[in-house]
C-alpha cells in the first residue's frame, strides 16, 4: 500500500468531519529509526474565497519554531530535514499528511501544521501531534477477543507497528493450531494477524508466538502468549508411593499411607476424597488433593474416590487399598449348631462345619481333632470339615487354625455324638429275653411231665412180664425192648422236636452200635442200675456244653 493509500484511509476516517471554524487532526507516531513515518493528517477553515493553499510544518526545539517541511518554497526547510520531510496530502482536499525518511533519534518531538490561504488569511494549529522514534520496533500486541473455551471458536489478534510504506513487516505465527486460519489486514499504523481456531484442553498451557520482521530496518520482534483454555477436569490421575499398579496399593496395618490425586481442568477443580461414598476431605485451591492415613487399620481396607468438578464438568477416578493384616473374626458355624461352641449329632448322621476368618492376605487354615491335621487349606479364608458318617469315635473337641504371614488365630468347637434310640434298644433286648426265658420254661415242664407218664408204664408193664416169661425169653424182650426203647429215644430227638436241644442225639443208636450198648449196660449194672428200667431216660443223649441246661 503506498502513500496515497494511507492518506485515503485517514481521510475516510475523518470524513465527515466540518467546521465553521479553524481545525485539524493528526494521529500521533511511534517510528522506527532509520526507517520511515507517515503522520496523517486533515484540516478545516471557514468556508472563504482564496487565490492558493500552501502547508507547512514546523518543529518546536525550546519554543521556537522550526520550519521542517514548506509546499511554497521547499527551500525554507531546516537543513537537517532538506530532503527528507515533505507534505504528501492534498492541500487542496485538505490532507496535510507529512512523511519523513531517514529517521533520527533527535527527530522525537511535537510537530505542528501551519496553512496559508492567499487572498484570505494564514492560521497555525495549536494541536501538536507527537512523533517517537524508537531504536527498535514494538513487540508485537496479542490480544483475545473473548476467554477461550473449549468448544467454542476463538479469535487472537497479532499487532505489529506499520509506520511506513517502504518497511511492510512481515507478520507469521509460530504455529498454525488445529483447524485454525491466519488472516493479515492493516490498519493506520499497524498491521494485524487474526488467528481463528477451535480450542480444546489440548491447547491449554500451549505458548503461542507472533513474529514480526522489518526487512529494510532488519529488525525482529517476538512476542508469546500462554493459552488459558477453560474445559471440564479430566486425566485424572492417582499417585502414591507405595503403589502397586494404578488401580490398587497394599499396605500392612499400623503403616501409614499417602495417596495424592491429580486433575487437568481449568478454571481450577474442587477435588474430594471418598470412602463407602463418605466424603474425608475436600479442597479447591489447585488441582491437587492429598489423601493420608497415618494408622492403617483393617476398617481403612476398600475403595477410595476421588471426584474433580469445575463450572463446565466433572470426573472422577478410583483407588483400592487392600490392608495386610493378621487373621481375626474367626468363627465357626454350623447347620447342625446348637451354641457357639458345640453341636450334639446322632450317631450315623453327617457332620459339616465351616471355619472361616478375615484376613490378607489370605489365610492357611487347618482342622484338628485331638492334635492331629484332618485337612487344610490355603485358596481362601474358608474350611469346611465334612464327616459322612459320624461315629462315637468322632467325639470331642475339634480346633480350627488359621495363619499368614502377620500372625495365627485359633478357634474350638466340640461335638457330642448321641447313641440312636439307645433306651428302645435296651427295652427290647430285655423283652426278647424275658420271652426266650419264658418259652424255654413250659417246653422243659412238658419234657418233664411226659417223662413221669412214660416211666409210670414201663413199671406196670415189666413187673407183668418178669412174673410170666422165662429168664431167656425175658433176655430177649429185653434186647427187644431196648431196642425199641432206641428208637423211642431216636424219635424223641428228632421227630417230637428238632431245635437245638436234641442235636447231639444219634438217631437208631442200638442198631448202629450195639457194642457200645452192651458196655453201657455192664456199666449200669456195675453202678448198680437196672437196666431193664426207663429210669434214666437220657442216659443215652450226649448233650452238647453249650446246650440248654448249660445256662441254667
Amino acid at each position: 500500500m503506498g502513500e496515497v493509500g494511507l492518506i485515503l484511509i485517514f481521510i475516510s476516517l475523518l470524513q465527515g468531519v466540518t467546521s465553521e471554524g479553524w481545525s485539524m487532526k493528526a494521529l500521533p507516531r511511534r517510528a522506527i529509526s532509520s526507517s520511515c513515518v507517515v503522520i496523517l493528517c486533515s484540516f478545516d477553515f471557514p468556508s472563504h474565497s482564496y487565490t492558493a493553499l500552501h502547508g507547512a510544518w514546523f518543529k518546536y526545539w525550546y519554543r521556537w519554531k522550526y520550519t521542517i517541511a514548506y509546499t511554497k518554497d521547499p527551500n525554507y526547510a531546516m537543513a537537517t530535514f532538506v530532503g527528507r520531510a515533505k507534505i504528501i496530502g492534498d492541500l487542496e482536499r485538505k490532507n496535510c499528511s507529512l512523511r519523513i525518511d531517514s529517521l533520527r533519534a533527535e527527530d522525537s518531538d511535537v510537530y505542528y501544521f501551519y496553512v496559508d490561504a492567499e487572498g484570505y488569511i494564514d492560521h497555525t494549529f495549536t494541536e501538536p501531534v507527537q512523533l517517537q522514534i524508537l531504536d527498535a520496533p514494538d513487540k508485537p500486541v496479542i490480544v483475545l477477543l473473548k476467554d477461550l473455551q473449549e468448544g467454542t471458536p476463538a479469535h487472537i489478534i497479532c499487532k505489529c507497528l506499520y509506520t511506513c510504506p517502504d518497511n511492510h513487516p512481515n507478520l507469521t505465527w509460530s504455529e498454525l493450531l488445529t483447524s485454525s486460519v491466519s488472516t493479515i489486514t492493516e490498519n493506520g499504523g499497524d498491521v494485524s494477524a487474526l488467528l481463528t481456531f477451535n480450542p480444546s484442553f489440548k491447547h491449554h498451557g500451549r505458548t503461542l508466538r507472533c513474529t514480526c520482521d522489518y526487512p529494510q530496518t532488519s529488525h525482529r520482534v517476538v512476542n508469546s502468549v500462554t493459552l488459558s483454555v477453560k474445559y471440564t477436569p479430566q486425566n485424572l490421575s492417582i499417585t502414591s508411593l507405595d503403589m502397586i499398579n494404578a488401580s490398587w496399593i497394599n499396605i500392612i496395618e499400623g503403616n501409614s499411607a499417602v495417596i495424592v490425586c491429580y486433575v487437568e481442568s481449568f478454571p481450577a477443580s474442587n477435588l474430594t476424597w471418598r470412602h463407602l461414598n463418605v466424603p474425608m476431605n475436600r479442597t479447591s485451591s489447585n488441582n491437587e488433593l492429598w489423601l493420608v492415613i497415618p494408622h492403617v487399620t483393617s476398617r481403612d481396607t476398600g475403595d477410595y474416590q476421588c471426584v474433580a468438578e469445575n463450572e463446565h464438568g466433572a470426573v472422577e477416578g478410583f483407588i483400592t487399598i487392600a490392608v495386610e493384616h493378621a487373621p481375626q473374626n474367626l468363627s465357626i458355624t454350623s447347620l447342625d449348631m446348637i451354641n457357639a461352641s458345640s453341636i450334639n449329632i446322632i450317631e450315623g448322621n453327617s457332620a459339616v462345619i465351616i471355619c472361616s476368618v478375615e484376613s490378607f492376605p489370605a489365610s492357611n487354615l487347618t482342622w484338628q481333632h485331638l492334635n492331629v491335621p484332618m485337612n487344610k487349606t490355603s485358596s481362601n479364608n474358608e474350611l469346611w470339615l465334612v464327616i459322612p458318617h459320624i461315629t462315637s469315635r468322632d467325639t470331642g473337641d475339634y480346633q480350627c487354625v488359621a495363619e499368614n504371614e502377620h500372625g495365627a488365630v485359633e478357634g474350638f468347637i466340640t461335638i457330642t455324638v448321641e447313641r440312636r434310640d439307645s433306651n428302645e434298644w435296651k427295652a427290647g433286648l430285655l423283652g426278647a429275653g424275658i420271652c426266650l426265658s419264658v418259652g424255654l420254661s413250659g417246653f422243659f415242664i412238658f419234657m418233664c411231665v411226659r417223662k413221669g407218664s412214660s416211666t409210670g408204664r414201663g413199671h406196670s408193664a415189666q413187673a407183668e412180664r418178669m412174673g410170666s416169661s422165662p429168664p431167656g425169653e425175658q433176655s430177649d424182650r429185653y434186647w427187644k425192648r431196648g431196642e425199641g426203647k432206641a428208637g423211642i429215644k431216636s424219635n424223641h430227638c428228632v421227630d417230637e422236636y428238632r431245635g437245638p436241644v436234641y442235636e447231639n442225639c444219634e438217631r437208631g443208636w442200638a442198631l448202629r452200635n450195639q457194642k457200645k450198648d452192651e458196655k453201657d449196660l455192664e456199666m449200669k449194672s456195675i453202678r448198680g442200675l437196672n437196666p431193664d428200667t426207663d429210669d434214666d431216660l437220657y442216659a443215652n443223649c450226649d448233650f452238647a456244653e453249650y446246650s440248654v441246661y448249660g445256662n441254667l
